[in-house]
């Protein structure tokens, strides 16, 4: 059974706009983290696999997660296509990535080299993933 959570219906067509974000998101933290701000490296690819997350339930569901918690989102992204082993493994890598966000963004402990690397390399496979399933 799928835990309820908040949901916002969005017209299918919207995907590229949250594609557009995720690729943008990603790109910044490419660039940040070439420049060693890994604190800027690790927010922009953390919202970089939360609007991939939303462009992927966008195309398939018609909604996107619209609740106070982005880890809920991860259980609307598993009923995409349900009981599939490539879904799971990149629900995983979201919930890691997600896991990291409070780090980063609010607490006052700064994130190091090997995290933000760490944070960017799943930032790129999830990205990466979720560009091969979508048009």
């Amino acid at each position: 059974m799928t835990p309820r959570s908040s949901t916002r219906d969005v017209h299918k067509s919207m995907y590229v706009n949250f594609l557009k974000k995720a690729e943008e998101c990603f790109h910044a933290s490419q660039f940040s983290f070439n420049a060693q701000e890994w604190n800027a490296s690790a927010i922009n690819a953390i919202h970089c696999c939360i609007s991939a997350c939303d462009a992927m339930c966008v195309y398939f569901l018609g909604k996107r997660h619209s609740g106070d918690s982005h880890e809920e989102s991860v259980g609307l992204f598993r009923t995409v296509k349900e009981n599939n082993e490539e879904i799971k493994t990149n629900a995983s890598r979201l919930l890691r990535t997600l896991a990291v966000k409070n780090i980063a963004e609010y607490e006052e402990r700064l994130v190091n080299r090997a995290e933000a690397e760490r944070i960017l390399k799943n930032a790129e496979r999830f990205l990466s993933f979720v560009k091969k399933e979508l048009p």
